[in-house]
């Protein structure tokens, strides 16, 4: 059994330092932006475990131009992989 940890985080920036912001984001693995208005960004963290999404957090709160962040969401999934069918 593995688990799936997805995290929904909102970044907070003045809005001048959102492209800057928003360019740093794109050069880490397992981050996703969906939403970028008014220096607020909405972001996804995708990772094996619990632990590794709060290091992404951590990181994306100290990046240059963000002056908060805040978890919205967590998921974790922990089904075992489906075996392959082959029909």
């Amino acid at each position: 059994m593995t688990d799936y940890h997805v995290c929904g985080v909102l970044l907070m920036c003045r809005p001048e330092q959102a492209p800057a912001v928003e360019q740093a984001l794109r050069g880490l693995a397992g981050v996703e932006l969906h939403a970028s208005v008014g220096g607020r960004l909405v972001v996804t963290l995708e990772g094996p475990s619990y632990g590794y999404c709060a290091d992404l957090m951590a990181r994306l709160a100290t990046l240059a131009g963000v002056s908060a962040s805040s978890l919205i969401y967590h998921q974790v999934d922990n089904e075992s992989p489906q075996e392959e069918v082959v029909a």
